[in-house]
């Protein structure tokens, strides 16, 4: 994501970079989903999850990252993940969510694809 400007402002804007804890899942997905809606309603459109050190995703992290596509969807903003490896990585492509949110990792998944 490349800095923008704001045409009502005329000043440019850097996305907002937000780091992922080591686990997403049911414990904390809620509160990295408000952090995101805290970070819209201060007038956030652009977004970077830096996922780099998340090492572990479940069924509610991967629910999170959608409501916050679609919450940042909602706003007018757009949003990216980066830093994905291993079972986040492979999750999150197997799941199909490179369709709605643009990354930088390679789909080199290591799960076994069935045909």
């Amino acid at each position: 994501m490349q800095p923008t400007i704001d045409r009502d402002s005329w000043q440019v804007t850097e996305p907002e970079v937000m780091d992922t804890d080591k686990y997403l899942s049911s414990a904390n997905a809620p509160d990295l989903e408000e952090d995101v809606r805290l970070c819209i309603a201060s007038g956030a459109r652009d977004m970077i999850l830096n996922c780099s050190s998340l090492t572990y995703v479940t069924g509610a992290g991967m629910r999170a990252f959608l409501n916050i596509a679609r919450m940042m969807q909602e706003a007018g903003g757009s949003i990216a993940v980066k830093g994905l490896n291993g079972q986040p990585r492979d999750i999150f492509y197997a799941c199909g969510l490179d369709a709605m949110i643009p990354s930088e990792s390679a789909p080199n998944l290591s799960v076994v694809q069935v045909a």
